[in-house]
């Protein structure tokens, strides 16, 4: 019996496992379109996606790679209509595990997620070249880290909610703390 709950992917999927149930095919491959218009062709197993599979949704999305039990799980690449792409692991229909996130504006994460937020190590490239190599908790930098400028200028601090606090090169005229948001809404 399938239970009326779903999984809340990032970036606002929401993926209803009663949706990934098939009616005519109970084992081995097949190609079955959803009530949603979504199209799945991939392996089966007891009447849910299971396996290697593509599932290409109505706006465009399209995820290749594993799944177990109608959720995505193990490798998997999961394309956006509106150009980012993830590229890494999946578990419970979320990212988890190492990965890279793609982002239009050219900007890139690549490093750990846990239930589908960046959580662990990990490298934020902005578009301008500079970037923030550290630890993030749920979203956002948090712990030690390093951000460099495009210039190769490297400052190393801590951060704390998003921010990281850093003091510049000591100078006879320069020796205060500043705090710079290195989040800017992309993780």
């Amino acid at each position: 019996m399938c239970k009326l709950w779903g999984i809340v992917l990032v970036l606002g999927l929401f993926l209803n496992p009663c949706l990934l149930i098939a009616q005519d095919i109970k084992d081995g491959y097949g190609k079955m379109t959803l009530p949603d218009g979504s199209m799945y062709e991939g392996n089966f197993k007891d009447g849910a996606f299971e396996g290697r599979g593509t599932l290409i949704y109505p706006n465009g999305d399209k995820y290749v790679g594993g799944f177990v039990e109608g959720q995505f799980s193990g490798q998997g690449t999961f394309d956006y209509a509106d150009q980012r792409q993830y590229v890494g692991d999946f578990k419970y229909g979320q990212y988890d595990g190492h990965g890279v996130l793609l982002y239009a504006d050219g900007s890139k994460y690549e490093g750990q997620f846990k239930e589908g937020l960046v959580d662990g190590e990990g490298l934020l490239t902005y578009e301008d070249g500079s970037f923030y190599q550290g630890h993030f908790k749920e979203g956002v930098p948090q712990g030690d880290g390093v951000l460099t400028d495009i210039d190769g200028n490297h400052r190393a601090g801590k951060a704390q909610d998003g921010f990281l606090l850093f003091s510049p090169p000591v100078t006879p005229d320069n020796d205060t703390s500043q705090d710079v948001d290195v989040n800017d809404n992309k993780v």
